[in-house]
């Protein structure tokens, strides 16, 4: 499950989302908005608030997918 659709369902802010993770709101916005993956530390947080309604995988399915530096591409 995306963090946007869980603190939708949970009727959540990502502020007060933040607090429950212990991150900076603007932090949690990166992860919602900008499709950021947390740092381990911080994705095991998420993970344990959210009951593990959002995983690691749900953050890098959204990761942007970098060019191939392979040589000849």
């Amino acid at each position: 499950m995306r963090l946007a659709d869980y603190l939708l369902d949970e009727k959540l802010t990502m502020t007060a989302f933040a607090k429950l993770i212990g991150a900076e709101p603007m932090t949690v916005h990166r992860y919602v908005k900008a499709g950021r993956v947390p740092r381990p530390k911080i994705m095991l947080r998420i993970i344990t608030v959210t009951g593990g309604k959002v995983r690691a995988d749900d953050f890098f399915a959204l990761a942007p997918k970098r060019a191939s530096r392979r040589p000849g591409l």
